[in-house]
């Protein structure tokens, strides 16, 4: 029985061929086959390599049950003045309301609001001043209350925010102990985007405290 090629090549009334004719003809069919599908598969991934990197289609609903996109998903998403103003306080009840009860495990949660250059000066501040073994040693807890909030500037990176509140300090080594004072706290948050690890889009930058007045001394230990 004849191959195609054969009866190809007896059509054309050639008088020779090749012996591996067809095996030529089904490599280069082949070759050109593969060729075609890479191609075809560079182009599915360069298209979802683009679509990978268009921001996600975001429909909000307002308050009346109205539904609306969001164009612009980082602008939208960006934190808002209460959000901010929630998370610096959160960030200093956690690094300045001192107890010694829970030091360890507030001081933890305090550098999982930082940067990761931000904890490394942090922490070499806090064994520096000896603070954290003044506060152990004299079983110190304290309380913070704010008074004002302001955020004094932002760009499209950073935000510098301020705190001014009231810490008292008490002693649950010495119940008659008391320490009041008022202080400025300021902040330079650096904003990310939002993920599960910073859900709050801001990392603390840089953190400073101003005495600005001693309100109260009492027994001092």
């Amino acid at each position: 029985m004849k191959t195609r090629f054969e009866e190809r090549l007896g059509k054309m009334k050639r008088r020779y061929y090749e012996v591996f004719g067809d095996l030529e003809m089904e490599t280069e069919f082949l070759k050109l086959t593969s060729l075609i599908l890479f191609t075809l598969l560079f182009f599915a991934l360069a298209g979802a390599f683009v679509l990978a990197k268009r921001p996600p289609v975001v429909i909000r609903v307002t308050e009346v049950g109205q539904a609306e996109t969001i164009r612009d998903i980082k602008i939208n998403n960006a934190p808002t003045d209460p959000e901010i103003f929630y998370f610096a306080k959160a960030f200093v009840k956690r690094y300045a309301e001192y107890n010694a009860y829970t030091l360890s495990r507030d001081m933890a949660e305090a550098m999982n609001f930082m940067t990761s250059r931000y904890q490394k000066t942090a922490q070499k501040e806090l064994i520096e001043s000896g603070l954290l073994a003044r506060v152990e040693e004299a079983g110190l807890h304290a309380l913070i209350e704010f008074k004002e909030e302001t955020i004094e500037r932002q760009t499209p990176e950073y935000l510098r925010v301020s705190l001014i509140g009231v810490r008292t300090l008490m002693s649950y080594k010495n119940p008659d102990y008391r320490e009041s004072s008022l202080f400025k706290a300021e902040l330079v948050l650096k904003k990310f985007p939002r993920t599960q690890e910073i859900p709050w889009g801001l990392l603390v930058e840089q953190y400073r405290e101003i005495l600005l007045n001693k309100l109260e001394e009492v027994n001092k230990p």
